[in-house]
């Protein structure tokens, strides 16, 4: 039986970089980014958590002025958004998921509004109920536009699930502007607004509203840093709202390629490139002074995978000098860390006698290390030599061993070899068991 012959110079460095690094980068899929956001507002106990929270922080504010209050002051109020403040739409954006679709669609939204499917955010029927009790006065202040029958729909919307002050005083319907500014000033020149509720930076002032800057959004949020949790109680959007408009330069973008590339690559604003895969992928474009310019300075620096890769490419002769002796010095190195594939490309140079003396003791030794360490092609290597008699005292039952190890993790070689030993030996292991 012939040692494994088969293991090119360029199928070393190959196995290498693949069997110890990531799997290559999945493209996206187009309409991803909606369901791992929904999926979060459908499930997690961390987002109901962040509204408990909120009105849990609103209801310490409005205990707390209630309990300033002298007589003869203006009476108390708040001031709170609806949609994603007061009140859910999870099975609106269910239902786009259902049908593939990744941006808010405004004609679905408005069937979905007047099917009337809402249901209150976690705490909030409490909170109102306890601003109620304590005659608070709740004021809310909505941005809808559904045609003529606006207004009455968003009252049925907000009485369905039986919140207070649902009235004409109590509630503003914006249908041709996103600004509540105006209405809030209104207000609170009559009433002493204890905070305000919202899930949208615009839902608390108009400055917040700035399209196609995303530093200059943070930058006024920031401005305003002690507000939050004071002045402004806010809740936990990830589908919607203005925020998007400093991405789109919109707040309801449409669904469109130009749009996904723009959310990808907002999403990558801040992101690790990892320097293994960078020298992966321009080793794989065939870029060899490049991986050689990212795995040397790691290399030297001690990390075994570059130190493997570097000795490969050494080995070689790919972006460098073909330098056998320094393809053996580098792999050493990663190999005496205990690194599987230096161990195996170290025992492959003894074994061939390629840039050292042929020594199958030395082989034996890395393979043997490697093998422990789980790597299948040193598995089948020592499989070889155990059939041969190579170094070792021949040992079919030994040879079987080592095959089936290499088998068990996918070695096609190992299995085509064992499947041959099988039919002539009773003894060989059976991978079915």
């Amino acid at each position: 039986m012939n040692r494994l012959t088969a293991f090119t110079f360029t199928l070393f460095l190959l196995h290498s970089v693949q069997a110890n690094s990531q799997e290559p980068m999945q493209e996206m899929a187009p309409r991803d980014a909606l369901p791992y956001a929904l999926a979060w507002k459908q499930t997690a106990a961390e987002y109901q958590a962040l509204y408990y929270q909120g009105f849990n922080i609103a209801r310490m504010h409005v205990q707390a002025a209630l309990d300033a209050r002298q007589a003869g002051e203006r009476p108390l109020a708040i001031i709170t958004d609806v949609d994603d403040t007061v009140l859910h739409s999870l099975s609106y954006w269910g239902h786009l998921v259902q049908r593939n679709m990744d941006f808010f669609d405004d004609a679905i939204w408005d069937r979905w509004v007047q099917a009337n499917r809402v249901t209150a955010t976690p705490g909030a029927a409490e909170f109102l109920a306890f601003c109620a009790a304590n005659n608070v006065e709740v004021f809310y202040v909505t941005s809808r536009d559904q045609g003529e029958n606006t207004f009455e729909l968003a009252l049925e919307n907000l009485r369905s699930v039986n919140f207070p002050y649902v009235d004409e005083t109590h509630v503003t319907v914006l249908r041709d502007s996103s600004n509540k500014e105006p209405r809030q000033k209104e207000i609170m020149e009559q009433y002493n607004v204890v905070t305000v509720l919202g899930d949208n930076l615009n839902d608390f002032q108009r400055k917040y509203h700035i399209r196609d800057d995303i530093d200059g959004r943070l930058a006024a949020m920031a401005q305003d840093k002690d507000k939050f949790g004071h002045d402004y109680v806010i809740f936990p959007n990830p589908t919607d709202g203005h925020w998007l408009a400093a991405i789109f330069g919109e707040s309801e973008p449409a669904a469109s390629e130009e749009n996904r590339d723009l959310l990808r690559g907002s999403a990558q604003r801040s992101r690790w490139d990892d320097p293994m895969e960078s020298a992966r992928n321009a080793y794989y474009e065939g870029d060899f002074l490049q991986a050689l310019s990212i795995w040397r300075p790691l290399a030297e620096q001690g990390n075994a995978r570059a130190q493997n890769n570097l000795g490969i490419l050494y080995r070689n002769g790919e972006g460098v000098v073909q330098d056998l002796d320094a393809a053996r010095r580098w792999l050493l190195q990663a190999a005496e860390q205990g690194y599987a594939r230096a161990q195996f490309s170290l025992g492959m140079m003894y074994d061939f006698g390629q840039g050292v003396v042929q020594d199958y003791a030395q082989a034996i030794r890395w393979y043997l290390q490697a093998a422990a360490n789980g790597d299948p092609d040193a598995q089948f290597n020592l499989g070889v030599l155990y059939a041969d008699g190579r170094g070792v005292t021949k040992s079919l039952a030994e040879a079987a061993r080592f095959y089936a190890l290499a088998a068990e993790q996918g070695h096609e070689n190992a299995q085509n070899v064992l499947a041959r030993m099988s039919i002539a030996r009773d003894d060989v292991p059976d991978l079915a068991q």
